[in-house]
């Protein structure tokens, strides 16, 4: 099996980073230059998740079509897996760690080449090298989108959690939006922290007072030029019912009855992150 790693820093905290590795953008940019041709299939979404395929050909050589599969999406990390093509196996990964106020990004690629002794020989004299670019010039999309998102305004979301069940509301305006499902939050105020914003528009919509916990999945660029932010909470009083003040409904919705909800496009990119709670 081949294996070939590639590390870089972006100047641009984790989660965003994160998004940005999931971009459907990241899978095709740059890569025209080196004759490559990438494609989200399946997204609904500009962000990928698992289950999402991607498909890759090398105009030099027609035959050379690649198809992957994410099967794994979450903050700090990507995976792809190899699902047809002329390869026996491939596997991409994608692990981000903090670096003192930048995100160290680190590429693995393993595959194992068909053909025997032929197949070797053609490894090591060419693919490896349009791999190394392929991965160079990845990051350097990833680092540019993530960086281009870091001074964005944020709202914040907010997953609040109870005996296994997460509040999802119900929204009322605007007409187009209205019946769909997402999380109670809302714009960062300017000299506002996000905790302290999550806190102030959970009273507002939902009229309840919660304690931040943490943080869940990725960022998410929104419409407008925003980046949305999701984090956990615990309501203060546990005896305490939210109420829909701004919606039509809320809810307490199991971990089987989050993928069955009519989210917001914003809220639906994060479903699999929010199936991860501990509910």
């Amino acid at each position: 099996m081949s294996v070939l790693r590639s590390t870089g820093l972006v100047a641009a905290p984790l989660r965003t980073v994160g998004a940005a590795l999931r971009h459907t953008r990241t899978a095709e940019e740059g890569l025209w230059q080196l004759g490559i041709q990438g494609r989200a299939l399946t997204p609904a979404a500009e962000l990928l998740v698992p289950g999402d395929d991607l498909a890759f050909r090398w105009t030099k050589f027609p035959a050379a079509r690649l198809r992957t599969r994410i099967v794994r999406a979450d903050a700090d990390r990507l995976e792809s897996v190899l699902i047809a093509g002329p390869l026996q196996e491939l596997r991409h990964e994608t692990v981000l760690a903090e670096a003192g106020g930048h995100t160290l990004l680190t590429d693995s690629l393993r595959w194992t080449t068909p053909f025997g002794a032929l197949g070797r020989l053609v490894d090591v004299a060419l693919a490896r090298r349009v791999v190394l670019a392929v991965l160079a010039r990845r990051m350097r999309a990833v680092g540019a989108l993530a960086e281009s998102w870091a001074a964005r305004p944020v709202v914040v979301g907010t997953a609040i959690t109870r005996r296994g069940r997460l509040l999802v509301q119900q929204r009322r305006f605007p007409a187009r939006d209205a019946g769909r499902w997402e999380l109670p939050g809302g714009r960062v105020e300017p000299g506002e922290s996000e905790q302290d914003a999550v806190v102030r528009e959970c009273k507002e919509e939902l009229d309840v007072e919660v304690v931040p916990t943490g943080r869940v999945g990725t960022d998410v660029p929104l419409r407008g030029g925003m980046l949305l932010r999701v984090h956990t909470a615990e309501l203060a009083d546990p005896g305490v019912e939210p109420r829909a003040v701004e919606h039509r409904a809320v809810r307490w919705a199991t971990r089987s009855e989050l993928g069955g909800l009519d989210w917001l496009e914003a809220d639906q990119v994060l479903a699999h992150s929010l199936r991860e709670l501990p509910l």
